[in-house]
């Protein structure tokens, strides 16, 4: 289901980058001026011309889908407001979108991944920008309005970890349909700029548990217990740790996910953030 969502080395440091959501000037949530504001971590222009705009109930025939990940989770119903939202292009024209959804990620512990659909792109004028232009309520009452991404993740890129938060097992909303068994410790959640699967589309399986490290304040390097979350089309991912620490770093093996357009991810560490940093 190529349509489905657009959603460790230490020592190899001139093949890995290092992303950290978890400070203002990262785009996470800050106080603006005295009053609070919300961010796009991340706009990813995943499939051209490749999604059924039907089955997200955006009209006949293939469109672009480019999703964006935000910092504060947005209440369902999961179909939005398309004209909130604004994609600049290169030449400096903005395209309209004519969908906005937070399907597939619309489960209780998800929701800051909006997908987009419409016309993008164009030979020479790729989307170089996302702008919230309109009123988008946040769960805890934020207005999106005003949030920009300057930067969109071109087509032929592989997908990133954009996102990767730390909560015990007793705080993880509940509701999903592939969750961490009780007995473990805690999970690391990990948000994608897009969709992944294992190479040509197949489900992840023990190469991605294995080839997946996180890395602890202690020093101690360890692969997850489990993989959950991992089957079901979006851009979610939780890794199950069974003994307890503090994460600090998660680092994905280069080559082992996929994204709808068929690139892979290189290798990369994304910093492992408290979920109470993040707001809800």
């Amino acid at each position: 289901m190529t349509w489905a969502l657009l959603t460790a080395c230490n020592g190899d440091s001139d093949r890995t980058t290092v992303q950290d959501t978890g400070s203002a000037s990262d785009g996470s949530t800050t106080m603006d001026g005295g009053a609070e504001s919300v961010h796009i971590l991340s706009a990813f222009f995943g499939l051209d011309n490749g999604v059924p705009g039907l089955f997200f109930g955006c009209g006949f025939g293939l469109q672009d889908g480019m999703p964006i990940v935000l910092d504060r989770r947005i209440p369902l119903p999961a179909l939005l407001d398309a004209s909130v939202f604004v994609v600049h292009r290169a030449s400096g024209a903005e395209s309209p979108v004519g969908c906005a959804t937070l399907a597939p990620a619309d489960e209780a512990e998800e929701r800051r991944t909006i997908l987009l659909l419409g016309e993008f792109a164009s030979d020479g004028d790729p989307p170089v920008g996302v702008e919230i232009v309109g009123t988008l309520l946040t769960d805890d009452g934020v207005d999106a309005k005003g949030a920009l991404v300057e930067t969109v993740v071109p087509l032929a890129a592989g997908p990133s970890i954009v996102l990767a938060e730390h909560y015990l097992i007793s705080e993880l909303p509940t509701g999903g349909t592939d969750e961490c068994p009780a007995d473990m410790d805690h999970i690391i959640k990990t948000t994608w700029e897009g969709g992944v699967s294992g190479p040509g589309g197949a489900d992840l399986d023990e190469s991605h548990r294995l080839g997946t490290t996180v890395e602890y304040a202690s020093g101690e390097v360890r692969v997850a217990t489990l993989l959950a979350d991992a089957f079901d089309n979006d851009n979610h991912v939780e890794f199950c740790m069974s003994a307890p620490g503090e994460p600090v770093a998660i680092t994905a093996g280069s080559g082992l996910y996929e994204d709808p357009n068929g690139d892979l991810n290189v290798l990369h560490t994304q910093v492992v953030i408290d979920a109470h940093e993040l707001t809800p």
